[in-house]
């Protein structure tokens, strides 16, 4: 009798599992950025800003591992896992000000956190509210246009970091 349990237990462990793979949505909420994402077992998906696409759930181990999506500094991923839904948002982002103390033109740059923004030899503040910084702990690097390293000092202030350069 034990066994004729054990066996009917064990029946209904296989059997009332989901064997049909259901949906995984993913969704772009950007309004800027495409967005490229890579499953281990998908091709490289593309999906433009405000759509979503529906794919078959794998059932390989690890059939839906993410291997990367991007791009990574500008969209933060928020992922539901029970439900199998993905959404990506763009990051905050922060304006710039920059006033430059160096005489020299340059180039200033946060390692990819924003697009590297040319500066000039002025002694002005020049700002630069479509140049956006998308994290709010950067590193900023200003360099010379023949190469050599200026100093920065940055401060937060709300949504714009003010750089000075020396």
């Amino acid at each position: 009798m034990k066994i004729f349990i054990f066996i009917i237990l064990i029946s209904f462990c296989f059997f009332s599992c989901d064997f049909n793979p259901t949906d995984t949505v993913i969704t772009n909420h950007s309004d800027k950025y495409d967005l490229v994402i890579k499953f281990k077992s998908s091709d490289e998906l593309v999906i433009t800003p405000g759509n979503n696409i529906s794919i078959k759930t794998s059932t390989e181990s690890g059939g839906m591992r993410l291997e990367y999506y991007s791009p990574e500094k500008r969209l933060i991923m928020a992922h539901e896992y029970a439900s199998r839904i993905y959404n990506f948002f763009d990051r905050p982002s922060y304006n710039v000000s920059i006033l430059n103390l160096s005489g020299q033109s340059g180039v200033l740059a946060a390692d990819d956190w924003m697009e590297a923004i040319s500066f000039t030899s002025s002694n002005t503040e020049q700002s630069y509210n479509n140049w956006l910084l998308y994290t709010s702990n950067p590193t900023f690097i200003a360099k010379t246009n023949d190469g050599y390293l200026l100093q920065v000092l940055c401060i937060a202030s709300g949504s714009l970091f003010k750089v000075t350069i020396n």
